[in-house]
């Protein structure tokens, strides 16, 4: 955020926001925890959307028809959304990557420094924990063979369970992470041992929210139940 513009959280409403893509799912949950958790008033502000640390669009944006009305500009000034937030003229940016004028601009700040004891009060709070992708399949694919959804669940399922073997080995560190095992603790505390649970029903906190957050945004008409947007596995 820019402390200029911005001093406290509800200060963002009425404010115009930069955003790689309005219909991100980090977007979209952010703006959830913005309404429900902090308060914020989202009808008035106007979001910005391009990228963050270059000139010009995310990618290739294509906005699906929203179901209310949402001021969305395109950054079209040739500064990328890190520029615009230095320069005053966005009061914050919400996305997955960090601008650039962080730490080299004394009026760019995180809007809360103590953000990681917060995001724990949030997921202990709330249980959700944001899902940002999800793999699909053809239904016509699956309905000619069902076997196939739950032998690709199985598969990333091993797959998962084989990445957290390899990073719990103290041996030799997985990652360039110096503190490594003391986070790897600290997942274990907070999560329960899996801050990723594959499945519908460790999820659905996350699941139940990400849909209400959508009909809130005018993303979707009407809530979608859970059960049409998932298939059975079996064991």
């Amino acid at each position: 955020m820019n402390r200029r513009r911005v001093s406290a959280a509800k200060d963002l409403a009425g404010k115009r926001i930069g955003v790689p893509l309005y219909t991100q799912t980090a977007a979209i949950f952010v703006r959830g925890l913005m309404q429900h958790d902090l308060g914020i008033d989202l009808s008035g502000i106007e979001w910005v959307q391009g990228a963050v640390n270059e000139p010009g669009s995310y990618g290739h944006p294509s906005l699906m028809p929203l179901l209310k009305p949402v001021k969305i500009t395109p950054n079209t000034t040739g500064k990328s959304l890190s520029d615009l937030l230095a320069a005053g003229e966005i009061a914050a940016i919400i996305g997955s990557n960090l601008p650039h004028a962080l730490g080299r601009h004394a009026d760019v700040v995180r809007l809360f420094p103590d953000f990681r004891a917060r995001e724990h009060d949030y997921f202990r709070r709330t249980r959700i924990f944001p899902i940002m992708h999800l793999i699909v399949i053809r239904k016509d694919l699956y309905e000619r063979h069902p076997f196939v959804a739950t032998s690709l669940y199985h598969a990333f399922a091993a797959a998962k369970d084989w990445a957290w073997q390899k990073m719990r080995y103290p041996g030799t560190l997985r990652y360039m992470l110096p503190w490594l095992a003391a986070d790897i603790e600290e997942v274990d505390t907070l999560f329960g041992g899996d801050c990723w649970p594959y499945g519908v029903e460790p999820n659905l906190p996350t699941l139940q929210a990400l849909v209400t957050y959508m009909v809130e945004q005018g993303l979707i008409a009407a809530p979608t139940a859970l059960e049409e947007l998932f298939v059975p596995t079996y064991g």
